[in-house]
């Protein structure tokens, strides 16, 4: 039986919360609220992988102290530099095992792949995927996302 690794503490679980919630405030001041879903979507397939890190490569917290830094610099949320931004964020660079199957963010959520047993998970030199293909694909969900909104 594997033993699950034990939860975030409650202060780092009110500050994901919090976290989501100021996602979106910074993404609506830096005029860019079509990022909120891309943004929430991607850290979604990240979900769970909290418990393995340092507080300090927590996805949901490095994402909104990148978006942070775009306030503070009054930066305007260019999308080609924003996904450039986003895809060099620490958490990106994490990998999981699980037996000899590997982890593909953009196919599965870390959750799913864990399916409620312990993973191996260390820190890469590279992101998995590649910098630009998760550049890229952020870039076509955020266009996927603006042509909703424009649709209705």
């Amino acid at each position: 039986m594997n033993d699950l690794p034990p939860p975030i503490p409650s202060h780092q679980q009110e500050a994901r919360t919090q976290a989501v919630m100021t996602i979106g405030h910074f993404l609506e001041g830096l005029g860019e609220p079509g990022w909120r879903n891309v943004l929430l979507c991607w850290l979604g397939r990240y979900d769970g992988l909290e418990v393995y890190l340092y507080p300090e490569d927590d996805p949901i917290l490095t994402v909104r102290d990148l978006l942070a830094r775009y306030v503070e610099a009054l930066r305007p949320a260019d999308p080609a530099q924003l996904a450039a931004d986003l895809v060099t964020l620490p958490f990106c660079r994490y990998r999981a095992k699980r037996d000899d199957e590997k982890w593909k963010p953009l196919a599965e959520t870390f959750s799913a792949f864990c399916r409620g047993t312990t993973v191996e998970v260390w820190e890469s030199e590279r992101p998995s995927p590649p910098p630009e293909v998760l550049q890229k694909w952020l870039l076509a969900q955020f266009c996927a996302a603006q042509i909703r909104n424009r649709q209705g």
